[in-house]
């Protein structure tokens, strides 16, 4: 085997190996929520669910809605005929208030469920600090790990819900749309699937890299926040003025942070183009089986209620995927990792 293709295989076996250590940290993601909130969880579960079948409830009236309005052409006052279009109009608006009342409650429940599991870290942390040897307070990596769990106890709880209420609530979404256009062909389902699978591959590949960033520059984060403290806290006041380290330890913090944010922007950037690839292939993906149906509308073999249908289905495979590209990397499981200080 040429060295060219060994090296490949070895870099898709290391992604894949972790790809795989991530998905072991979520059982305990989850385990640890359910011990901070368990019913209220399960009922915010419930909500997230219920509210991503709307879409696909909108998107299955779309038809009968679109349809009424092309007989209704031209009919005045033809109540007889307007009478299908304006039952759908009602069912659909039902279905929209339904999906902004289950929206509010679940958001009420999530303010809950965050502050609960944002406790329940806190509760951690602290009963491994006052647990563990005093030798590892000695050690450089028990305090990065300490300085990674302790900063990120504030939003990193809130963030592991929101994001996976939003994986919950957009697989719903998914697998629902995908179970109305089953019906015109199973492939047309497997292709909206398609079509949200390059966001999903660049959120989990870049997540795994912020996490690794974030490991690899928890020292030099500290090392920051140490130079700052210097030169702002008023324990350190009088040594930095009476030796003439101030001016040293600015250039030392600006060259820090400016490194940090170089990485940050080069990181930022691959992520960007591979955001802009998958969003281009979806969209690929989208308009050829919009473009379908199209024909088929224009050739008198589908209605234009199921133009609507594929434009609305399709439709909402490009707003999971933005969903993804927007919210979905941060669900990373640095914060529970950090919690292993032994």
């Amino acid at each position: 085997m040429a060295p060219e293709a060994r090296t490949v295989r070895a870099v898709a076996a290391e992604k894949l190996e972790a790809l795989c250590a991530q998905a072991r940290v979520l059982p305990r993601a989850a385990r640890l929520a359910w011990e901070a909130a368990g019913t209220p969880l399960a009922a915010w579960l419930a909500l997230l669910c219920a509210q991503g079948l709307v879409p696909a409830v909108v998107v299955w009236l779309s038809r009968p809605f679109v349809d009424g309005l092309a007989r209704a052409a031209g009919a005045g006052d033809d109540w007889a005929r307007l009478a299908p279009v304006a039952e759908a109009a009602l069912f659909i608006g039902l279905a929209l208030v339904a999906g902004e009342a289950l929206q509010s409650l679940a958001a009420w429940l999530r303010t809950e469920l965050a502050g609960r599991v944002e406790d329940r870290v806190s509760e951690l942390i602290q009963r491994q600090s006052l647990q563990v040897d005093l030798a590892f307070y000695e050690s450089s990596d028990f305090h990065d790990r300490l300085h990674r769990a302790r900063d990120e106890a504030r939003y990193r709880p809130a963030a592991l819900l929101d994001n996976a209420g939003l994986i919950a609530q957009n697989g719903v979404t998914l697998l629902a749309v995908a179970g109305v256009l089953a019906a015109y062909g199973p492939w047309l389902a497997a292709a909206l699937v398609a079509s949200t699978l390059p966001a999903l591959v660049v959120v989990v590949r870049f997540a795994i890299l912020q996490y690794h960033y974030r490991q690899d520059t928890t020292a030099d984060e500290r090392r920051a926040h140490y130079y700052d403290w210097l030169m702002t806290s008023a324990d350190s006041a009088a040594e930095v003025r009476l030796f003439g380290l101030g001016k040293r330890f600015r250039l030392l913090f600006a060259d820090l942070r400016a490194r940090l944010r170089g990485e940050r922007r080069r990181l930022a950037s691959r992520q960007s183009r591979a955001e802009l690839a998958a969003a281009t292939v979806g969209l690929l993906i989208a308009g050829a089986c919009v473009g379908w149906i199209a024909w088929r509308a224009v050739h008198g073999q589908s209605s234009l209620g199921d133009v609507a249908l594929f434009y609305l289905a399709f439709s909402q495979g490009q707003r999971l995927m933005r969903t993804l590209l927007a919210g979905v990397g941060p669900f990373q499981h640095s914060g529970i990792r950090s919690l292993e200080f032994t």
